[in-house]
């Protein structure tokens, strides 16, 4: 007599409830497993492990879900002894898997791979086996490998899905997980479902089992626990992992603009370096051109100078009053060009380096009787008081005689040109960390507004100053390039109307 096989009914609310928790599932482990690679080492582990146990869970629950769902026509229990090698099984692979995909490593991801795909089948073909029944199992081979190749391949191709996580944006990492999520739904219920279509239970004598086995309800309070588990892991996995995603997207974010940001930086760095090059050339060329110049104009100027001086001597005759004043004019206006010749050429021997100093001990007395008795001719020419004074315990100081003098000079003279009436006082005091000579007039003084023009060449105060008191304004320029040349610099306290105030500070050698 042939074999008859025992026709089962299936419940399709269970079937139901078995694929979505193998969907669900399998979402949880999978958005738990996308949060491991943005984690450090130690909580990296965590959420591998995480990961794992929720899919050996999903795997676990699906099965009996389904098994729960094949209704046959006789008494049905289980062993819970292979029920807990099944729960041993499902979670030991899913989380050795899981440790081995995400090495990162095409050799261990591949192992890893087929570990969880191969996982699953044994899951399905051991709880199989917990099933007690009056009747043997007998299963197609073309369809339990069908059953087996569904199981690996799906499973493969979800983790594959997540192995391309940083070429894509938050959104479509999103729809990788879904993706990933639906191929591993696939992987579990669809190699049940066709492991179960392979499975014929035919009629036998059976002998009892040794123990007595549980009931589909036992059975089912167990799978409503493990579904609970992976309710709770996902609450969990959702509002840790939106958090880290977030976290993520931040730092992204922050990473695009940091990137943004130093791409300008060095795209205007280069810009300014090419500038810099740029106004370094024509600074030098500057330099070049007012060196020949001035060099070039030097040698008739003297001979200008020269021959006037011998004509305002008389050497050779008697000038008529208009002749001696026209000489007196050519002969200072020879000394202004002279004056404004060398100004141009201590400027650009500065500016192109090459200005050299000799820094010594200074007698500070020597200096200011020199400077004083230079223009005190000037000062009593338009009736104003000359005066210096200097602390007792100064005696010397640290810089270039000749540079000294000649800013010291150049601050006495133009006090004195812009004094119509009072007096020019030059005052050296010590301070903590160096020596001021201050230079001091009851002049016209400055206006707030031209104060800052006073140190650059060829500035003057304004045009109608410019046409009263002569001049080139290179003087001040030069004196506060000197000073600065030395370690020090000239600044300015100024009241318009009541006088000035120019203060050389010199630090200590």
């Amino acid at each position: 007599m042939p074999p008859i096989d025992i026709i089962a009914t299936s419940d399709f609310r269970l079937i139901a409830l078995s694929v979505l928790i193998s969907f669900i599932g399998s979402y949880t482990a999978l958005d738990i497993a996308e949060q491991i690679p943005i984690n450090h080492e130690q909580p990296r582990q965590y959420w591998l492990i995480g990961s794992g146990i929720v899919l050996g869970l999903t795997v676990w629950a699906m099965h009996f879900t389904g098994m729960l769902a094949h209704i046959l026509p006789m008494p049905v229990g289980y062993d819970f002894r292979i029920i807990l090698l099944s729960i041993a099984v499902s979670l030991g692979g899913s989380i050795a898997g899981t440790w081995l995909i995400y090495r990162l490593d095409d050799v261990w991801w591949t192992i890893g791979a087929i570990c969880v795909g191969c996982t699953i089948i044994s899951m399905h073909y051991i709880s199989m086996a917990a099933l007690q029944i009056a009747a043997r199992q007998v299963y197609d081979l073309p369809l339990v490998l069908l059953s087996g190749f569904i199981a690996i391949v799906a499973s493969g191709g979800a983790f594959w899905l997540l192995r391309y996580r940083d070429r894509a944006t938050i959104f479509a990492r999103c729809r990788q997980v879904i993706g990933s999520a639906g191929l591993m739904g696939i992987a579990i219920s669809g190699m049940h479902y066709t492991a179960i279509v392979a499975t014929h239970i035919r009629v036998a004598v059976t002998a009892p089992p040794a123990i007595k086995p549980i009931s589909g309800r036992v059975l089912a309070i167990v799978i409503g626990v493990a579904a609970l588990l992976i309710l709770i892991a996902a609450l969990l996995a959702s509002f840790f992992g939106r958090q880290l995603s977030a976290e993520r997207a931040r730092v992204e974010a922050l990473q695009l603009a940091e990137a943004r940001l130093e791409e300008l930086v060095q795209q205007r760095t280069q810009e300014l370096e090419q500038e810099k090059l740029a106004s370094e050339a024509a600074n030098q060329a500057k330099s070049a051109f007012l060196s020949n110049t001035s060099h070039e104009l030097r040698t008739p100027l003297t001979a200008i100078i020269g021959f006037s001086s011998v004509l305002l001597e008389q050497i050779f005759g008697t000038l008529t009053p208009r002749q001696l004043e026209y000489m007196e004019r050519i002969s200072n206006a020879g000394h202004q060009l002279l004056a404004l010749i060398n100004d141009l050429l201590d400027l650009a021997k500065i500016e192109a380096g090459r200005e050299v100093l000799q820094i010594g001990s200074v007698s500070v007395e020597k200096v200011c009787e020199t400077c004083i008795s230079t223009v005190r001719e000037q000062a009593e020419q338009r009736g104003l008081e000359l005066s210096y004074s200097i602390e007792p315990e100064i005696t010397t100081c640290h810089a270039d005689d000749r540079r000294l003098i000649q800013i010291l000079l150049n601050l006495l003279s133009n006090a004195i040109k812009f004094t119509e009436a009072g007096s020019v006082k030059l005052t050296v005091r010590a301070v903590e960390d160096g020596i001021d000579f201050e230079v001091c007039d009851t002049g016209i003084g400055i206006a707030p507004a031209d104060q800052e023009k006073l140190f650059q060449p060829f500035q003057q105060l304004d045009q109608g100053l410019t046409r009263k008191y002569q001049g080139t304004g290179l003087g001040l320029a030069l004196s506060q390039k000197l000073a600065q040349l030395q370690g020090g610099n000239i600044t300015v306290k100024s009241t318009q109307g009541e006088g000035s105030c120019f203060t050389l500070h010199l630090p200590h050698g």
